[in-house]
């Protein structure tokens, strides 16, 4: 989605954020939680930005975004690089087990314009370490503990809907 688009999802974007970052592991106050959509807002304007939603009818379930960034590569002790950090991915708890996350990680690393991709999450996260996990990522570096943050790489993205499966 062109960053002219991101106005109109801003406060469905803020109502996700609401639902899923206050829940464990993260535990973010409410207004917090919710200041994803201003993030989103003004990551809108960095070079190869990319937004990808789930829509339910006229309900936005789940997002996804992302931008050229180096900081978690420098933060990890590597190299700057044509770096692209997955910044964002929520969804909505009633959502979550049916493939939306995986479709929006993918639709977002398809349209990032390569890799390497970074992203930071939270170490208990478990729902997520296991789609990052399963889509490749491998964890390099935790941040202080202040953080409770998890940087994971990946450098190589297999776009599912062009992969071929034989069956046997």
């Amino acid at each position: 989605m062109p960053a002219t688009e991101v106005a109109a999802f801003l406060p469905a974007v803020a109502d996700v954020g609401g639902q899923v970052f206050t829940r464990a592991p993260w535990r973010e106050p409410y207004a917090q939680a919710r200041a994803v959509a201003a993030r989103l807002r003004a990551d809108a304007a960095r070079p190869g930005f990319v937004l990808a939603v789930a829509m339910a009818g006229e309900e936005l379930v789940g997002f996804a975004y992302g931008h050229r960034c180096s900081a978690l590569a420098v933060t990890a002790g590597c190299p700057r690089g044509a770096d692209f950090t997955l910044k964002e991915l929520g969804v909505l708890p009633d959502f979550r087990g049916q493939g939306i996350g995986a479709a929006l990680h993918d639709r977002v690393l398809s349209a990032s314009g390569g890799g390497p991709w970074w992203l930071a999450t939270h170490p208990a996260a478990t729902a997520a370490l296991g789609l990052y996990r399963r889509r490749g990522w491998q964890a390099v570096a935790a941040q202080p503990a202040a953080t409770s943050r998890l940087i994971m790489r990946k450098t190589r993205h297999i776009d599912p809907a062009q992969t071929v499966f034989a069956m046997r």
